[in-house]
């Protein structure tokens, strides 16, 4: 998780929990300085999205002629004649226990309760959703984006630079989304670009451009605003710390792979497949008890 993010968590925590957020970002900036090559490889992935709105909405079969020309899985992999199965191996590798890095008062027990129709009643008395949108879709390319560093006299302030300069601490990469079906959300575009967390070693940025696209589709849970994509305001982020993405394997069945173990049993031994989330996403808007910090 770099600055902008652990900012973000800690405002949307305080928020759900109704105590003020400890600011930890000189601390986790010194700690990075001290340990930079440790794991920069786990991806905060942040999406924008192309959601129709309102409801399950299926989008037009115009889509499957593009997806055709990209190639049978939908990625820009096929095309350029990458071994697509290898290059989703490395990139599940690189994003393995994501969730590691989440940061939330609300530990939910099923994949269902990530959608927006779930809501959650803050202390305030106002109600949260741990999504703004929920989608599935597959990644066609993806491109450089910016870096970032925090300087030695104010680990608190964030520097942007060009994405290949050498002091950056944090990048981004953009990726193209196109979207077939729509869980939950109010985004309304085809085509999204996706921003995307990277690792600082020489091979992350490879890893991912390949790799990402190498999945096909996937399910794609989404928050917005993302304060660490604030240079571009359209850009959706993905929910906690990047790790909910779920790829939709033949027959439909989902697979979590950056979701710790434990996690990933209870949330597929409610949800197992993609039917069953949209089954949860026709479902009556409702609201779900939790217990805050001070429970």
């Amino acid at each position: 998780m770099n600055t902008d993010e652990l900012r973000e968590a800690l405002r949307r925590d305080a928020e759900l929990a109704g105590r003020p957020p400890t600011d930890l970002v000189p601390r986790v900036a010194g700690l990075r300085r001290r340990s930079t090559r440790r794991r920069a490889g786990v991806v905060s992935c942040v999406l924008a999205i192309a959601v129709a709105v309102g409801g399950l909405t299926i989008l037009d079969g115009a889509r499957e002629q593009d997806r055709g020309a990209a190639g049978q899985d939908g990625s820009s992999a096929a095309v350029a004649g990458v071994d697509t199965e290898a290059a989703a191996a490395r990139f599940r590798e690189l994003i393995d226990g994501a969730d590691s890095n989440r940061s939330s008062v609300i530990d939910p027990e099923t994949l269902a309760e990530y959608l927006p129709n779930r809501q959650y009643r803050v202390v305030n008395g106002t109600l949260t959703t741990l999504t703004d949108a929920v989608v599935v879709g597959y990644v066609t390319s993806v491109v450089p984006g910016r870096g970032f560093y925090a300087p030695e006299d104010d680990e608190t302030s964030t520097i942007e630079v060009p994405f290949d300069d050498p002091r950056a601490m944090w990048r981004t990469a953009h990726a193209e989304l196109t979207v077939t079906e729509v869980l939950g959300g109010g985004v309304t575009e085809d085509t999204i670009v996706v921003g995307v967390g990277v690792g600082l070693s020489a091979t992350s940025f490879d890893v991912l451009a390949a790799g990402l696209p190498a999945l096909g589709d996937m399910v794609f849970f989404l928050q917005m605003p993302s304060g660490v994509h604030d240079y571009a305001p359209d850009i959706w982020r993905v929910a906690e710390s990047g790790a909910m993405l779920a790829e939709v394997e033949d027959g439909g069945r989902l697979t979590l792979p950056a979701i710790e173990p434990y996690r990933v049993e209870r949330f597929l031994a409610a949800n197992p497949t993609l039917d069953s989330l949209r089954e949860a996403a026709r479902m009556p808007t409702r609201e779900v008890p939790f217990e805050t910090l001070e429970d």
